[in-house]
C-alpha cells in the first residue's frame, strides 16, 4: 500500500514539474515575442468562448462574478452585455435541442413580470421618457440574466458553483478596496474623507456588495467538506468585512450588523456561530476605521449632519413627488431632474430610499409591484428551505441568499440600491434554488413498485 501512494505520489510529482517546465517556457516566449503573448490570448478566449458555449453553466457563473465584482463597469464596459448575449443565444439554441422553451413557472416570474410591466407604464406616462431609457435597458440586461439563471441552473451542484463565483467576484471588488484603501491617507477635510469604492466605483455600492456576497461567503464555509475550501470560504468573508469598513458607508455598516444578528439568531443551536456572530457584534465599535469618526466629525463642525440634510432634502422632494402623481408616478429615471423641482436641494440627487425612489418614479403600481416581487422571492427562498432536508447544501444556500436579501432590503431603507444587482439576482437564486430542493426531494422519494 506504501509502495502504490509512492508511485502515486512521484507520477504527481512529475506531472507538476513538467507543468512548471511548460509554464514558464510559455511565460518566457511571452515576454520575448508579443506575437507569442497576442496567440495565447487568442486562444485563452477561443477556449472560454468555447466553455460558455458547450457548458450553459459557465454562463451564470462568468455573469455572477462580473456583476458582483463589477469587473464589466471598470474595466471592460461590453463585456457583460456580450456574455448576456452570447449566453441567451446558447440557451435558446440549447433549449430548441431539448424542445424545453420554458419559463419557470413559478410566482416570482409572474412578480417580475409586474414590475416590468410597471416599469413601462411609468415611461409611457412620463413628460420626459427618455429618461426612464438607461434604467429600462438595465433591466433588460437583468431580466436575460434571470432567464438565463432559472433555466441553466437547477442542481445543488449548480448552485454552489453560481454562488462560489458571486463570492469570488466580490472578494474580487473587495481586494481592490483594500488595496486602494491601504495606499492612502484618510486625511480630515470638512465634509468628507477618503472612502474606498474598490471596481464599482462608489463607495455605497461596494459596501452594498460586500454585505449582500457575506451570507452566502459564509453558508458556503458552512457546507464546504474540505478544510482548506473552509478556510477559503472564511478568508472571503473577512475581506468582505474590511473592504465594507474601509468604504466608510453607515449604510454598509448597518446592514453587516443585521446580517451577523440574523445569522446568529438562525444558527444558534450552533455554538461556534453563537460564539463568532456575538464576537464580531461587540468588536465593531473595536473595529470601525478612524475614517467613520472623521466623517461624523467634519459634519459635526458645520453644526450638523450635512448628509443628512441632503437626504431630508430628498425624500422631501420625493414625497412632494408621490402627492402630486400618486399613481404612475413622475416617470421611471426622472427622479434626478425633478428633485431640484421639488425640493430645496442645490444639485439633482436621488432619493436615499429604494421605496420612496419607487414610489415616486413609478407611482403606487411600481411600488405594488416591487413589494410583490420582494415578497415572492423571499417565499420562494423560504420554500426551498423547508424542502430541503435541515443541514443539506440547499438549505444552508436558501438560508444564505435569505439573509442576504433581508439585510439588502433593510438597508434599502437607507440608500437608492433598487438597481443594485441585488435587487435583480436574487429572484432569480429564490427560483433556482426552488428547482434544486424540487429535484432534490423528487430524487430522493423512493419510487413506487
Amino acid at each position: 500500500m506504501t509502495a502504490l501512494s509512492d508511485n502515486r505520489n512521484a507520477r504527481t510529482d512529475a506531472k507538476l514539474s513538467v507543468l512548471v517546465l511548460l509554464t514558464s517556457a510559455l511565460l518566457f516566449a511571452c515576454l520575448k515575442s508579443r506575437v507569442v503573448l497576442i496567440l495565447v490570448f487568442g486562444v485563452v478566449a477561443v477556449l472560454v468562448l468555447a466553455a460558455v458555449v458547450l457548458h450553459p453553466l459557465a454562463v451564470p457563473c462568468l455573469l455572477a462574478f462580473l456583476a458582483y465584482g463589477q469587473a464589466s463597469a471598470a474595466f471592460a464596459p461590453g463585456a457583460f452585455s456580450a456574455v448576456l448575449a452570447l449566453g441567451l443565444v446558447a440557451w435558446v439554441v440549447g433549449a430548441l435541442l431539448r424542445l424545453d422553451c420554458s419559463i419557470s413557472w413559478t410566482r416570482v416570474d409572474l412578480a417580475l413580470a409586474l414590475y416590468v410591466v410597471a416599469l413601462l407604464l411609468s415611461m409611457l406616462f412620463s413628460r420626459a421618457p427618455e429618461a426612464g431609457d438607461p434604467v429600462l435597458f438595465l433591466a433588460a440586461k437583468w431580466v436575460a440574466f434571470y432567464i438565463l439563471a432559472v433555466n441553466l441552473v437547477r442542481d445543488e451542484r449548480a448552485v454552489r458553483l453560481v454562488g462560489t463565483f458571486l463570492v469570488a467576484g466580490a472578494v474580487t471588488s473587495g481586494a481592490v478596496a483594500l488595496r486602494t484603501f491601504s495606499h492612502v491617507s484618510t486625511p480630515a477635510v470638512v465634509g468628507a474623507v477618503f472612502r474606498a469604492a474598490g471596481l464599482a466605483g462608489n463607495p455605497n455600492e461596494l459596501a452594498m456588495v460586500m454585505i449582500t456576497a457575506l451570507p452566502v461567503a459564509v453558508y458556503l464555509a458552512r457546507i464546504a467538506e474540505r478544510n482548506s475550501a473552509k478556510l477559503l470560504f472564511v478568508a472571503s468573508a473577512l475581506v468582505l468585512v474590511l473592504a465594507n469598513l474601509v468604504s466608510l458607508s453607515r449604510m454598509g455598516l448597518l446592514g453587516m450588523v443585521v446580517v451577523a444578528a440574523i445569522v446568529g439568531f438562525r444558527e444558534r443551536r450552533s455554538v461556534w456561530a453563537r460564539v463568532a456572530a456575538l464576537a464580531f457584534l461587540v468588536s465593531i465599535p473595536l473595529i470601525i476605521p478612524r475614517g467613520f469618526w472623521l466623517r461624523f466629525a467634519a459634519s459635526g463642525a458645520l453644526g450638523a449632519d450635512y448628509s443628512a440634510l441632503v437626504r431630508t432634502g430628498a425624500m422631501t422632494a420625493g414625497l412632494r413627488m408621490i402627492t402630486e402623481n400618486p399613481i404612475t408616478g413622475v416617470g421611471l429615471g426622472a427622479f434626478l431632474d425633478k428633485s431640484t423641482q421639488y425640493g430645496d436641494v442645490l444639485s439633482p440627487l436621488v432619493a436615499h430610499n429604494m421605496f420612496l425612489h419607487v414610489m415616486a418614479e413609478s407611482g403606487i403600481i411600481g411600488l405594488a409591484a416591487m413589494l410583490f416581487l420582494i415578497v415572492s422571492s423571499l417565499a420562494s427562498m423560504a420554500a426551498a428551505e423547508k424542502l430541503s432536508p435541515a443541514g443539506s447544501p440547499i438549505f444552508y444556500m436558501a438560508r444564505g441568499f435569505r439573509v442576504s436579501y433581508i439585510a439588502y432590503v433593510i438597508c434599502g431603507l437607507f440608500g437608492s440600491i433598487q438597481l443594485n444587482q441585488s435587487f435583480w439576482f436574487m429572484p432569480a437564486a429564490s427560483v433556482f434554488l426552488l428547482h434544486a430542493a424540487r429535484r432534490r426531494a423528487a430524487s430522493a422519494d423512493p419510487v413506487p413498485a
